[in-house]
C-alpha cells in the first residue's frame, strides 16, 4: 500500500449558474426511499428533472428506468406504464444527473466509501501497484463495494524514487523492458513522472507508441511542456510543465505560479489543443498547498492558476476534474465538490465544470455513455435535491447514488464504513 506522507512530502517540496437562482428546489414529501436495491433489478426514477450532460438543457418530469446496470428508458412521466417489476423512487423536485468521476486519485481501500458518499461512482487511479489491482478485482467481483476503478501503471520515474512501487528507468535502454513489465501486469496506460531524464522519457514514449499505449502524468523536470505535447502525452496532471513555461521566477509548482507572464498563456494553450492533450489541473489541492506561502503569494498562486484554466476553457482545450485525493492533503470524495467550485471560480459555467467530472471524463476513459443520462449508458447516476447547473454547490445535496446499476439511498451511503 502507498504511504501518503511520502507523496505529501514530495508535493510540498515541488509545490512550496442556470435557470433558477441557487437551484434549491422544494422536494415533495413522499414515501421514504428504499435504502438499497441491487442490480440487475429494475429501478424507476419518477417525476425527476434530468440533467443529461449532453447539453445545458434539462428535461422536466421524466421517468428514467434502469435495469441490469444500464439506462433502459427515459420518457415523460405518465407516458407509459411503469415496468411491473421496477422499484419506484419518487423524484418530484429532485434532479437525476450522472454520478461524478474523480479523474485523479491515489486509491486506498479504506477510502472507497468516501467516494460513494460524495456521489462519485468512478475514479481514475494515478499510480498503479498490487494493492490497487486487488481492490479493483474485489470491486469488479462484488466482494467489495466501491467506485469503478480505472488505473494507470506504476509510476515510471528516475532516481531518487519518491513513491513506493516506482519502476525506475534511469537508463533509456531499460525503457522497453519497463514498459513490457507494465503491460504484463495488466495496466492499460503508463504513468510518467517527475525525475525521468529527457532520454528515458523519449524511450518510454517510443516503447508506448510501439504498443499503441497511452502515457500520461507529470511533465518531467528535464522535459519541456512543448516537448511533452509534441510527443503525444495524453493527459497532463496538475498543470505540470506549464508552470515552468509561464513563470517569471525559478522553480515549479506553487512557487512558479506565484509570478507568471500571462502573455505566454495563449500560445501554450493553442499548442495543447493542436496536440489533443487533456489537462487535469487539480485546483483544490493547490489551494491547500498554497497555504505554505505568504498571503500575497497565496492569492497570486490561486488567481494565476485560475487564469490559466480559464484560457484553456476559452480556447476549447479539454479539461478533467480530479482531486489528487489519497495523500492526506485533501479529503477523498468530498474534495471533488471543492474542485468543481474551483473550476467555476476559474470562470467555467457549472455545466462546463460538471462536464469535466462527467461526460468529458467518460469520453477520456473511452466508456460509451459514461457520464451522461442517456438510453444505453451505464447506470451510474446521482439523485440530487437541487439543480447542479443552477449552482455547482448542489452537487453536495445527494439523495442517493446508483453504482453499476445498484441503488444506495442517502441513509445507506451514510451508513457505509469509513477510515
Amino acid at each position: 500500500m502507498m504511504h501518503r506522507n511520502i507523496l505529501t512530502t514530495l508535493y510540498v517540496g515541488i509545490a512550496m449558474s442556470g435557470s433558477c437562482g441557487s437551484g434549491a428546489t422544494e422536494v415533495s414529501a413522499g414515501p421514504p426511499d428504499p435504502e438499497v436495491v441491487h442490480a440487475p433489478a429494475a429501478i424507476a426514477f419518477t417525476n425527476v428533472r434530468v440533467v443529461s450532460m449532453i447539453s445545458e438543457s434539462r428535461l422536466d418530469d421524466q421517468t428514467v428506468v434502469i435495469r441490469d446496470g444500464r439506462i433502459e428508458s427515459i420518457e415523460p412521466s405518465g407516458s407509459n406504464p411503469l415496468p411491473v417489476d421496477a422499484t419506484v423512487i419518487g423524484g418530484p423536485g429532485r434532479v437525476l444527473a450522472p454520478a461524478l468521476i474523480d479523474m485523479h486519485v491515489h486509491l486506498l481501500r479504506a477510502d472507497l466509501p468516501l467516494y460513494l458518499k460524495a456521489g462519485i461512482a468512478t475514479v481514475r487511479n494515478m499510480w498503479g501497484h498490487s494493492a490497487v489491482a486487488a481492490i479493483k478485482r474485489d470491486i469488479e467481483s462484488g466482494a467489495t463495494l466501491g467506485p469503478t476503478v480505472h488505473s494507470v501503471s506504476n509510476g515510471l520515474d528516475g532516481s531518487p524514487p519518491r513513491w513506493p512501487a516506482t519502476r525506475l528507468v534511469n537508463d533509456p535502454r531499460d525503457a522497453e523492458t519497463a514498459v513490457q513489465e507494465m503491460v504484463a501486469a495488466g495496466w492499460p496506460a503508463l504513468k510518467v513522472y517527475q525525475q525521468l531524464s529527457a532520454e528515458s522519457y523519449d524511450s518510454i514514449v517510443a516503447a508506448a507508441k510501439r504498443r499503441n499505449m497511452d502515457f500520461m502524468g507529470h511533465v518531467p523536470t528535464a522535459v519541456t511542456v512543448l516537448h511533452a505535447l509534441e510527443s503525444g502525452q495524453r493527459s497532463i496532471e496538475h498543470l505540470s510543465g506549464y508552470d515552468r513555461a509561464v513563470t517569471r521566477r525559478q522553480g515549479m509548482g506553487t512557487f512558479a505560479w506565484a509570478d507568471v507572464d500571462p502573455s505566454r498563456f495563449g500560445e501554450l494553450v493553442r499548442r495543447t489543443i493542436e496536440a489533443g492533450t487533456w489537462n487535469c489541473p487539480t485546483m483544490a489541492i493547490f489551494v491547500e498547498l498554497s497555504r505554505n506561502h505568504t498571503a500575497s503569494d497565496r492569492a497570486s498562486i490561486i488567481a494565476n492558476r485560475r487564469l490559466f484554466v480559464a484560457e484553456l476553457q476559452r480556447q476549447g482545450a479539454r479539461l478533467l476534474a480530479g482531486t489528487d485525493a489519497g495523500i492526506d492533503v485533501v479529503s477523498p470524495g468530498s474534495s471533488m465538490h471543492n474542485e468543481l467550485r474551483e473550476l467555476v471560480a476559474a470562470g467555467l459555467t457549472p455545466y462546463h465544470a460538471l462536464r469535466a467530472a462527467t461526460k468529458d471524463a467518460g469520453e477520456f476513459l473511452r466508456v460509451p455513455g459514461l457520464g451522461t443520462v442517456t438510453v444505453g449508458a451505464p447506470a451510474e447516476l446521482v439523485l440530487l435535491d437541487g439543480d447542479p447547473l443552477a449552482s455547482i454547490e448542489n452537487t453536495r445535496r445527494i439523495a442517493g447514488l446508483t453504482v453499476r446499476g445498484s441503488w444506495y439511498s442517502a441513509a445507506a451511503l451514510a451508513a457505509l464504513g469509513s477510515r
